[in-house]
């Protein structure tokens, strides 16, 4: 299991949809549309192959009402452009803090092995 190169595929296919920008980690100053991966649960398989799971994030725009619109713009080419790396199993709006501020992202949950 290599978890490196895992996190390089997931950046490469969010830099792939538009009006993303991956990142292996979370950038300092995050701007709409720029997504990260972390490293979420890691389920064992057969033998010693483990399932891994990873919660990505996705930075939106400020306000409820450019987020929602973002999201609905974008969610399926997200999920079109991660499907070839993992299975998309949820994708929910969450907040994060930024610079002592709320602000929305998106999560989304995506299986691999």
């Amino acid at each position: 299991m290599d978890l490196a190169a895992g996190r390089k595929q997931l950046v490469d296919a969010l830099s792939s949809a538009p009006d993303v920008t991956g990142h292996l980690f979370r950038p300092p100053k995050p701007r709409a549309g720029d997504a990260w991966p972390l490293l979420g649960a890691m389920e064992r398989a057969e033998g010693r192959a483990f399932t891994v799971t990873w919660r990505v994030l996705v930075f939106l725009p400020e306000g409820a009402t450019g987020s929602a619109e973002w999201v609905e713009q974008h969610v399926n080419e997200l999920v079109d452009a991660l499907e070839p790396v993992g299975f998309v199993e949820r994708i929910e709006p969450t907040t994060i803090t930024d610079s002592d501020t709320e602000r929305y992202a998106l999560q989304i949950s995506v299986r691999g092995e």
